[in-house]
């Protein structure tokens, strides 16, 4: 057997794929950070959700969620929902920079199809940005 040479095991030669889990950094993790964008936030107002936006001083775009037993009440629906608005706010990252983001799920959030959920979502975004811009 031929060992590989040492040169072509180097490590700058290998793709690293790019994380997209959603890092601490990328979250609202504390009571104050809530209560930051409660304060006095941008709204985007729909029949599933309410999203509220507040600029930060990170620079980085950051997501606390609210779902609710009282609004959603099957487990399954709400961890189905975070997930879906996960992903959401992974791929519209780079509209949302230097803004703490909060959605506040609605009873009619449980119900809606994933991609009417996404439509929904992607106008938050652009009403927030827009919305957080102006202010």
């Amino acid at each position: 057997m031929n060992p590989i040479p040492a040169s072509s095991q180097d490590s700058s030669s290998q793709d690293h794929p790019v994380s997209n889990g959603f890092p601490r950094s990328l979250r609202l993790r504390h009571k104050r950070d809530y209560a930051r964008v409660f304060d006095a936030p941008c709204r985007s107002i729909d029949a599933i959700a309410v999203v509220l936006g507040r600029r930060n001083d990170q620079g980085v775009p950051r997501l606390g969620l609210a779902i609710s037993k009282r609004r959603v009440r099957r487990a399954v629906a709400r961890n189905r929902i975070k997930r879906l608005t996960r992903e959401s706010f992974r791929t519209h990252r780079r509209q949302l920079q230097g803004l703490d983001v909060v959605i506040i799920a609605k009873a009619a959030m449980e119900s809606i199809e994933t991609a009417d959920f996404f439509r929904s979502l992607e106008r938050h975004w652009k009403k927030i940005r827009n919305r957080c811009d102006s202010s």
